[in-house]
């Protein structure tokens, strides 16, 4: 949407010791601690995550547009400290390869909001193979606002999959609510795809009706990417709040949110 994709690089040039943080060759589909495919131990959110293992899935197209959209965001922001908020982080193959390889990784402090247990520790994992330092994994339910209590407004937020797996009310409550969670000037970057596609103009829409301005949009084949920039002023955050649950799945519970990309 914003910029041409980057060299697709493997899990090898991801892990070498010597980064040479040009955002050209990000590995846009590994992350430190990875299982080869086929070995994803588990049922549910963490096995989800087994097709981004595949360089030529729908998945990968998916998520190298997001990847896109997050270098346009650490190219273009100002100097100074940073903060990135991923709301239902999954395995963060969205966001912790570019902290890793872009030059603004250093100086961003970057929370992951993660209940999936399995995907945590392999979020802590890969993060001990890294040389990052501030990024917080919170074990929460993401649909809550507990989950963000008592940290900072973020600069960028990644909604990623969260739309694909909530009813269109939650969507619409989790659009109005982002005031409470953005900085002034906040980017918001979000993906929808499956059976929450059918409930994208409403989503769109949402967005339109709050304080924000659309930097992108792009419909693939069965998802799509957006990215909005916050033009409002911080709102506060309410107190012991539902946002949103996600739709029953048979192997998780309501409110479980766990998904990236």
């Amino acid at each position: 949407m914003t910029q041409a994709p980057a060299e697709r690089l493997h899990l090898a040039d991801l892990v070498e010791e010597d980064h040479d943080h040009d955002h050209e060759e990000y590995d846009r589909h590994s992350v430190p601690g990875r299982l080869p495919a086929g070995e994803a131990s588990g049922q549910g959110w963490y096995s989800w995550h087994a097709p981004y293992d595949d360089l030529e899935s729908e998945q990968n197209d998916r998520l190298e547009l997001v990847q896109e959209e997050l270098v346009a965001f650490f190219d273009a922001a100002a100097a100074g400290p940073l903060h990135a908020l991923s709301i239902c982080a999954g395995q963060a193959r969205d966001l912790l390869p570019i902290l890793i390889h872009h030059p603004r990784g250093a100086d961003t402090r970057a929370t992951m909001v993660e209940l999936d247990r399995l995907n945590a520790s392999f979020l802590h994992g890969a993060l001990g193979s890294t040389a990052l330092v501030d990024v917080e994994v919170v074990v929460a339910d993401a649909g809550h606002t507990d989950a963000y209590r008592d940290r900072p407004p973020a600069d960028l937020v990644l909604l990623c999959g969260v739309f694909a797996n909530v009813e269109v009310a939650d969507a619409e409550r989790t659009v109005g609510l982002l005031p409470a969670l953005c900085a002034p000037g906040a980017t918001v970057v979000w993906t929808s795809y499956g059976d929450g596609l059918a409930e994208i103009d409403a989503v769109v829409a949402a967005f339109e009706d709050g304080p924000f301005e659309l930097v992108g949009l792009t419909r693939g084949p069965s998802y799509v990417v957006g990215g909005h920039r916050f033009t409002g002023e911080p709102a506060a955050l309410p107190a012991n709040t539902r946002i949103f649950s996600f739709r029953a799945r048979g192997d998780e519970a309501e409110g479980s949110a766990s998904d990236d990309q």
